[in-house]
């Protein structure tokens, strides 16, 4: 009832605003319409952009003796085959644990006549690694090495409308050597499968493929919004000539709903509320470049994108004419500036430090890739619950783990999956290495937690062939977003300095900062008291880039020791990291014990895995988690000692180390136990800068107590036990 009552007011408003003879109020339509966009986000809006998920009933059959193709699997009904869902891998099932090559789905599309003369294009979330699709027997795209991107499927001509159509998708997972990563040169799972959600997408004929949002951040505050619209390049034919030519584009851009009441602690403010006071629009003649239409809008004033108080807006697009509703689309943006000056890392001209962790998706033996919405925010919310602030992927994720970011204040590096040694800079590799990026960054392009693009990790970066292959990669990064930085994560850093007459750089060098995956004392087979010898004579060799770590930590089996060791070495390296001005983060590797087809376990089929992380494989922490949360996080407990009778003090310091930055809107609580203080007095902590004190004095308990300290957002920040 709700929905059907905005939409007849939203037709009325629209017809008012938008066809000729009429009078309308402005500020009060773009206001409805404003409304109308939340209520009814881009995906699903009075028919003119229909987003159908398409991951029930679908029929799977493997394909061990790779016999489909030749015989034409695709051309009817699949034999022999049983009922699954999306996401699905075969790889976690009893039977299939070991198939590495062809499996086949299918299902039918009850195809109403009205989709006639519509845009229909199917999104496939992600098939690791190749695919085939034919609908009613005719191949209408493939999509060839790239197991982690999401892509499209224009399949408007293909259509049968008002008839049952049917979707055949054949997937191979194989070692082979037309895909990136190449071969088996990787160290995580190679679940096969339709391993992501999978919809169908109707819209109008010439409506926007996609938005793209080009977010600035000024010093005063204020911000620019530039907007891409890739529209069909059906827009570009003689019969749609009117329709270009008249195309108005209605932007609304305002406070994220949800996030702002969270941020906010405001959970009862009204969507109407908040667009009154903080809503900005536009009502503009777009720019066009072919088929692309831009436009500009300026926003006097914005809440920035941080850690603790990650700021989200969402921009409407509302595409029309005289005559008729085009589309509309929309996506959330944050405004921040990530730059690095002199070496240091300023963030919305902050000086900070970062540190965090990584999560090696597909690690839970229960799920695979083919990860539900819980599994993927269980394990984002396990990444916040140890401070995380930094991240990076060694290959694309699921498109919710980079909304957590954005809502969550964590940092993200996203990287192409090349990796190891192994992989050769051969033409094909490079090309699909090429593409990947490009897909890459398309899709992701409106996060802004992500502020870097990876051009691989662990490869020979120092040899004739593979170090121009690194370069071309980030330097192609910079063409496709001028926006963002870009990074190599290094192996080879240490395998000469500048010392040395014969010095050859590493490709990471080439990047806006260095990213050095450090494993002194395991991997590195050297005394751990050298590491710090190592890391300066990195930072001497390269003295105007900023550097992090990329990656370190313990994997057993190979280093034996167990999670006391881990806890050992954590702290240790934590240490010289903190103890060295020029370390700018860190990043923890891993969150959890990790899948993988690589060798140096004993486990077998998909329970194989390097126990790597401070929680298990489903999600039970170790000993080590919680070091690692106080490790990493930006304010210290440094002194508790009694005051007057039945009170304590208590002396806090913002962090000099890992992490680094400014705390506001943290509070302080002391309890009887790890999990009850939320029902106690709550002390609000002032702001803190990094090495800033503040003392606390609050009401004693008697016998063992804690001390609590929690983030704006409700993780928590530092704990600790103390006796009285």
């Amino acid at each position: 009832m709700i929905k059907e009552y905005i939409r007849s007011i939203f037709k009325r408003y629209f017809n008012r605003c938008f066809f000729p003879n009429t009078q309308f109020t402005p500020r009060y339509l773009l206001l409805a319409v404003w409304v109308f966009a939340f209520f009814f986000p881009p995906q699903s809006v009075i028919a003119q952009r229909d987003t159908i998920a398409l991951n029930a009933n679908w029929q799977f059959t493997t394909d061990k003796q790779s016999e489909g193709l030749k015989a034409a699997w695709y051309a009817g009904a699949l034999k022999n085959a049983r009922k699954v869902s999306i996401p699905h891998t075969w790889n976690i099932e009893d039977s299939n644990q070991t198939h590495y090559g062809w499996a086949w789905y299918q299902r039918s599309l009850d195809i109403p006549i009205n989709y006639k003369n519509k845009q229909v294009v199917l999104e496939f979330g992600a098939v690791n690694h190749t695919a085939f699709i034919y609908l009613n027997g005719i191949k209408v795209g493939e999509h060839i090495g790239d197991g982690f991107n999401k892509f499209k499927i224009d399949i408007s001509r293909q259509l049968k409308a008002g008839e049952k159509n049917l979707l055949t998708v054949a997937v191979n997972n194989d070692y082979g050597k037309n895909k990136v990563p190449f071969g088996s040169s990787f160290d995580w799972p190679n679940d096969g499968g339709l391993i992501r959600k999978v919809n169908m997408m109707v819209t109008h004929p010439v409506a926007p493929q996609q938005i793209w949002v080009t977010p600035s951040l000024q010093k005063d505050s204020s911000a620019t919004v530039k907007i891409r619209l890739p529209f069909n390049k059906a827009i570009l034919d003689k019969k749609y000539a009117g329709i270009k030519n008249s195309i108005k584009l209605n932007i609304q851009i305002a406070p994220e709903l949800d996030q702002y009441k969270r941020i906010t602690n405001q959970p009862h403010l009204t969507l109407h509320e908040l667009a009154r006071k903080q809503m900005t629009t536009a009502l503009l003649t777009p720019e066009w470049e072919g088929e692309i239409a831009y436009a500009t809008v300026q926003i006097p004033k914005v809440n920035p994108w941080h850690f603790d108080f990650p700021h989200l807006y969402f921009v409407g697009v509302f595409v029309t004419t005289e005559k008729e509703m085009i589309d509309i689309i929309g996506t959330t943006v944050g405004f921040k500036n990530l730059e690095f000056i002199n070496g240091q890392t300023h963030l919305n001209g902050e000086r900070v430090k970062l540190m965090g962790v990584e999560w090696t998706a597909g690690s839970n033996p229960n799920y695979g890739f083919a990860e539900t919405d819980s599994v993927i925010l269980a394990n984002c919310q396990m990444m916040k619950d140890v401070n995380a602030i930094f991240t990076r992927q060694h290959f694309q994720q699921d498109e919710l783990f980079y909304e957590y970011c954005d809502r969550n204040g964590i940092l993200v590096q996203q990287e192409v999956p090349l990796w190891g040694p192994e992989t050769p800079a051969s033409e094909v590799v490079q090309q699909i290495a090429m593409k990947q990026l490009d897909d890459m960054t398309t899709n992701l392009y409106n996060h802004v937690s992500i502020f870097s693009w990876g051009a691989g990790n662990e490869l020979r970066a120092r040899d004739a062939d593979m170090k121009p292959f690194i370069s071309a990669l980030m330097k192609r990064s910079r063409e496709l977003d001028p926006s963002r930085h870009t990074a190599y994560v290094s192996n080879t850093l240490n395998h000469g300095y500048i010392t040395n007459p014969n010095f050859i750089p590493d490709a990471a060098a080439e990047g806006d900062y260095l990213m050095m995956n450090e494993y002194g004392g395991s991997w590195w087979s050297i005394p751990t008291g050298k590491i710090n010898l190592y890391l300066d004579s990195v930072h001497m060799s390269y003295p105007t880039k900023p550097f992090f770590i990329s990656e370190f930590g313990l994997c057993e089996p190979n280093f034996k020791g167990g999670d006391e060791r881990r806890v050992e070495d954590l702290i240790y390296h934590m240490a010289i990291y903190e103890s060295k001005p020029y370390v700018e983060g860190a990043i923890y590797f891993d969150l959890t014990d990790y899948r993988t087809h690589y060798p140096g376990t004993t486990d077998i089929g998909k329970f194989r895995r390097r126990i790597h992380g401070v929680y298990d494989m489903y999600g039970n922490p170790k000993p080590s988690m919680k070091v690692l949360r106080e490790q990493s996080t930006p304010i210290e407990i440094q002194h508790v000692a009694g005051a007057e009778k039945g009170k304590l003090n208590i002396t806090l310091y913002g962090s000099m180390g890992l992490p680094q930055h400014t705390v506001s809107g943290y509070q302080l609580y002391i309890s009887s136990a790890t999990d009850n203080y939320l029902a106690t007095k709550a002390h609000p902590l002032p702001t803190l800068k990094p090495g800033q004190r503040h003392g606390v004095k609050v009401d004693a308990l008697k016998g063992p107590y804690y001390i609590t300290i929690v983030r704006p957002l409700g993780t928590i920040a530092t704990q600790k036990g103390f006796v009285e």
